[in-house]
């Protein structure tokens, strides 16, 4: 009896602590996922945000609020900015009806 009884106190101690750490992993999870915009710069009637995308390259978002086109090109050396690449453009109002329906 008193070793059964340790027995289920160590598997209830250790389920707690497993319980805890799922938490704590779980919470820290949510935390990188989420979307962090503090880099965009917004003025005649142009917003821009570059992104790395972890290859030593970097993305640039840039949105035309005159024509309603959004504009991505990369920088592919992020140190010396010489360059930027054309990669795609899309109208968004005709993005966004083509995501409606």
């Amino acid at each position: 009896m008193i070793n059964e009884s340790n027995a289920n106190q160590t598997l209830f101690k250790t389920a707690c602590i497993l319980a805890a750490l799922l938490a704590v992993s779980m919470m820290w999870k949510s935390e990188s996922n989420v979307a962090v915009a503090g880099g965009a710069v917004t003025g005649e009637g142009f917003s821009m945000l570059s992104v790395p995308n972890g290859s030593g390259t970097e993305f640039l978002y840039v949105i035309d609020d005159k024509t309603a086109m959004l504009m991505v090109y990369s920088i592919p050396d992020a140190q010396n900015r010489k360059f930027i690449k054309p990669e795609a453009s899309w109208l968004l109002p005709a993005l966004f009806n083509t995501v409606r329906n």
